[in-house]
């Protein structure tokens, strides 16, 4: 087998920046427009945030078996066409007859996400030596962080500037299109892929036993409040910022999405806490920061609501770094899938964040939606507390 790469191009580093914009883009790329959507398919909010659901049970189901389908067809391989199927059904948006349809596409991109978020880093660890890849994985990371924003501000600008929603997904697939181009191009082909031809379900019964193992369900559930957090409150919060008193236009909700650019520098910062202060500690303090966020946003004022969704942003990104690390420590024996199903939790989590808050809102506004958020908080660092408590781990 040859020797991981020590030496890194601009090419590959703008790969990997890319792959990562790419993984996000099309997730929550409706948020900013959902009152657009729900005016073309003659349904109300609660029928237009499934635009935002459909795309995390995509992932969910396709989560924990993106990495075993690219140890059988090689990781390149598989990212390339993973980019390809995306730009696709971006493309296949501009077509959409009815929400239906629209939400059948929306699943459908869902589903290709984790053959590029999971597979990259499997990519990554095999070819590259440790330092180069550690370097790599911060740019994916950034890149990841990139593709929130983008999804969202792209989606906002263009209907801003034309009033036509449908030309958002024409942006997403252009731009997927520039990935899968650079990928492509510089993102080397696979040196020290072995592959991987075994049944997916071992011998001895150890994948059976994850799901035996209490410890790894509640962490599982605890992913799921997570992300629930994440999207209800950029869900609802961009709903509410278009009505008084802030009366903000879809253009200016969009740039409220810079948020998403803060934990490119704050989750650095929580893996470094992690070593010196153990996992359970730096959860407990990312929680704390997540319900300070929306009690902040409590305040009727555009720069308290900005400021707390930042705090709430900052505290689930590190709560999620928290969340993966102790899934594959609470299965040594089989962590890849133990974190495939932590994710497809955390993801499921998602899709319940964009309906389930949905008859609150419109009966009790964003304040109700916030202090239902506040109590989930409560309910993961309750899990987070009986499931590693006595771990004895750190970073």
């Amino acid at each position: 087998m040859s020797e991981p790469r020590n030496i890194l191009g601009l090419g590959e580093k703008v790969a990997l920046v890319l792959l990562g914009m790419s993984a996000l883009l099309n997730m929550y790329s409706t948020q900013p427009i959902l009152e657009d959507v729900a005016r073309w398919a003659d349904t109300d909010i609660r029928g237009a945030t499934w635009t935002v659901s459909a795309t995390t049970i995509g992932v969910a189901l396709t989560a924990p078996w993106a990495g075993m389908i690219s140890d059988r067809w090689g990781r390149r391989r598989v990212i390339l066409a993973a980019l390809l199927c995306m730009a696709a059904l971006s493309l296949g948006g501009l077509l959409a007859w009815n929400l239906p349809m629209l939400l059948t596409l929306r699943a459908a991109q869902g589903m290709c996400c984790p053959f590029i978020f999971a597979v990259v880093v499997a990519y990554v660890g095999e070819e590259y030596a440790a330092p180069v890849a550690a370097r790599l994985n911060a740019l994916y990371v950034a890149g990841t962080a990139l593709g929130g924003f983008l999804g969202r501000m792209v989606a906002a600008v263009i209907v801003e500037a034309t009033g036509q929603w449908r030309l958002s997904f024409l942006g997403n697939a252009v731009l997927i299109a520039v990935a899968w181009a650079v990928a492509r191009g510089f993102l080397p082909q696979e040196r020290r892929f072995g592959g991987n031809r075994r049944q997916p379900v071992d011998a001895d019964g150890e994948t059976t036993a994850l799901y035996r193992n209490p410890r790894l369900l509640a962490t599982i559930l605890l992913g799921a409040t997570l992300l629930f957090q994440q999207v209800a409150s950029f869900t609802f919060a961009s709903l509410t910022l278009t009505q008084p008193p802030f009366s903000l236009s879809t253009g200016a909700v969009g740039l409220i999405f810079v948020i998403f650019l803060v934990p490119m520098i704050s989750t650095p910062l929580s893996g470094r806490l992690m070593q010196r202060w153990g996992n359970l500690r730096v959860f407990v303090l990312s929680q704390t920061v997540s319900a300070a966020g929306m009690a902040i946003s409590l305040i009727p004022t555009l720069p308290a609501m900005t400021v707390g969704l930042m705090l709430s942003c900052v505290g689930v990104f590190a709560g999620q770094a928290v969340g993966t690390a102790m899934a594959g420590r609470l299965a040594p024996h089989a962590r890849s899938t133990a974190v495939g199903w932590y994710l497809s939790g955390y993801y499921l989590g998602g899709a319940l964040g964009a309906v389930a808050p949905v008859g609150l809102y419109l009966a009790h506004g964003w304040n109700a939606v916030a202090v239902l958020l506040v109590l989930v908080v409560g309910w993961g660092l309750a899990l987070g507390t009986w499931a590693w408590r006595g771990q004895g781990v750190r970073g």
